[in-house]
């Protein structure tokens, strides 16, 4: 086959005709679920090292729950639910750390850092409370978005009220001083110092 030949050959194959044979194929369905499934289990027996040094069992397990689990539709139907809003939800944070670190001075990091993890934890329960709406409620009902609602407000006001009790009586140091340090280092890694 000539150049030309191969060239007329790969005008059809574009990169959407690709992923769309990928997904006929179910390799969203089945194949990514799986490799999601089988890294968690096989990572954290790895971590708990439950089985010794015995990889291959590990290895075992994990191929046995992440078949297990993607026998079940509502597992890879969750993961196609919430894999793009957790891909937003990242990508806002790593766009807030960004800034932080780019216009904070680094005196006042500390406290931005947990001002980032309190956003952190809002964008987790939108994207938990979604994900739950999208399901239809299967916790039994007794969860639903105005519930969510009040559980952020609550859980700020708690967390603005402990800020407060902690920032007035440390006094001389600041209270999370690996947090500070570690947004400083992002900082600093960001502008090039």
């Amino acid at each position: 086959m000539s150049i030309i030949g191969q060239g007329l050959f790969l005008q059809g194959l574009g990169f959407q005709n690709v992923i769309f044979q990928l997904e006929n194929l179910g390799f969203y369905d089945f194949i990514l679920p799986f490799l999601l499934a089988f890294a968690i289990i096989f990572g954290v027996l790895n971590y708990i090292n439950i089985f010794k040094d015995q990889r291959g069992l590990q290895a075992l397990v994990a191929l046995v729950i992440g078949f297990a689990a993607t026998r079940f539709p509502i597992y890879s139907d969750f993961l196609a639910i919430i894999s793009p809003k957790l891909g937003i939800g990242l990508t806002i944070l790593l766009i807030l750390v960004i800034l932080m670190g780019l216009f904070i001075p680094e005196g006042a990091q500390a406290i931005m850092g947990w001002i980032m993890i309190g956003v952190a934890v809002v964008i987790a329960l939108v994207i938990f409370g979604q994900t739950y709406s999208a399901f239809g409620g299967f916790y039994g009902g007794y969860l639903n978005t105005d519930l969510i609602g009040w559980i952020i407000i609550i859980g700020l006001l708690i967390g603005v009220i402990v800020a407060v009790v902690v920032g007035n009586s440390a006094g001389k140091g600041a209270p999370s001083r690996k947090l500070g340090a570690f947004f400083g280092d992002v900082g600093k890694a960001l502008k090039g110092s």
